[in-house]
């Protein structure tokens, strides 16, 4: 599945004077433009880790990830009066009828335990007016049964309710999250739930058993779901899916991938079930990037953030996976 680009150097693309790591984007075919989110915070920070407890989400743009154009760091942060009261963490752009819906991760330190991750929404009529997106207060999407719904202090890391990704499949929305399988042991409860959304209306969702819970993983992180490219596809003529997530090097348990973390997937000619079959390494964690995305728009290039410095770089690796369904442009929501 994979191909390595002719050999060069590509560059990390670094903020002027802010850390970034993960992004997320909506790409304009008519412009040719990707439109980026990503998360940042000061530099000073990194060294002690506490970069993640002070993030906000900025807007930038690039054609080719070569180069980029870093418009503003903060288009969305903590709302001290919100559920929403820390920090901001990975998230999923889509387009809808009128605008453009965010879906990002929070936590609430004023009356939660601080660490328990939720899903928030906004909403902006232009993509490019990175000044004007507005909460949808109504919207919290809180961690239920069959997942863990609250931070286990017991475990490796932290609660995983995050990095939300939304696709369609036969007319209706699903989501995707970096999830815990409450059912699956200590150090081992990573999972990518799944959700539906209920009368497609974005703001109420059922809780669908998780789309992969190996028992493999601390966490699995950054979720995404693609289609393999045509020449790869199942020789009956079905759909072939390729669902793909990031784990640290020290938390992956996986007996197949001799803990190389990194950006790993596994395929299935079934959408909802991943359960058979190992995983495979798209990108092991010693590339030095992290949070990947797969880019459709270059021949599914993997492009991540440079973990050693901050910022997002190319990786010249390319899968050749597609995507799913991601067309929203006929729902409309109230705001």
């Amino acid at each position: 599945m994979l191909t390595l680009a002719p050999k060069s150097s590509y560059p990390t693309l670094q903020h002027p004077h802010r850390h970034v790591w993960d992004f997320w984007y909506y790409f304009a075919p008519e412009t040719g433009i990707f439109h980026l989110f990503y998360l940042n915070a000061e530099r000073s920070l990194v060294a002690e880790d506490q970069h993640h407890f002070s993030s906000q989400v900025g807007y930038a743009t690039t054609t080719d990830f070569l180069t980029i154009d870093w418009i503003s760091d903060k288009v969305l942060g903590a709302d001290p009066h919100g559920w929403d009261d820390t920090s901001i963490w990975s998230g999923d752009i889509v387009k809808v009828k009128g605008g453009f819906l965010m879906f990002y991760t929070s936590r609430n330190q004023a009356t939660d335990d601080g660490m328990t991750q939720n899903i928030g929404v906004a909403f902006t009529h232009h993509i490019q007016s990175f000044d004007r997106w507005f909460r949808i207060p109504s919207i919290r999407i809180q961690p239920q049964a069959p997942y863990e719904r609250n931070h286990v202090p017991e475990d490796l890391t932290i609660h995983a309710w995050r990095d939300p990704f939304l696709f369609r499949h036969e007319e209706q929305i699903y989501m995707l999250l970096s999830a815990k399988d409450a059912t699956q042991p200590l150090g081992k409860k990573g999972a990518i739930a799944l959700l539906k959304a209920k009368n497609n209306s974005f703001e109420e969702w059922e809780y669908l058993p998780p789309i992969y819970h190996p028992g493999f993983y601390a966490e699995m992180e950054v979720p995404q779901l693609y289609r393999l490219s045509f020449r790869e596809a199942s020789p009956t003529g079905a759909t072939d899916y390729a669902l793909v997530y990031s784990s640290w090097a020290k938390y992956d348990f996986a007996p197949n991938t001799e803990q190389s973390g990194g950006l790993q997937g596994i395929t299935s000619s079934s959408l909802f079930d991943f359960a058979a079959g190992n995983p495979q390494v798209f990108l092991p964690e010693t590339s030095q990037l992290y949070a990947c995305r797969v880019i459709p728009e270059l021949d599914g290039e993997i492009v991540g953030f440079d973990i050693t410095t901050g910022g997002i770089r190319r990786s010249g690796v390319k899968t050749g996976l597609q995507h799913v369904d991601r067309d929203f442009s006929s729902y409309s929501i109230e705001v």
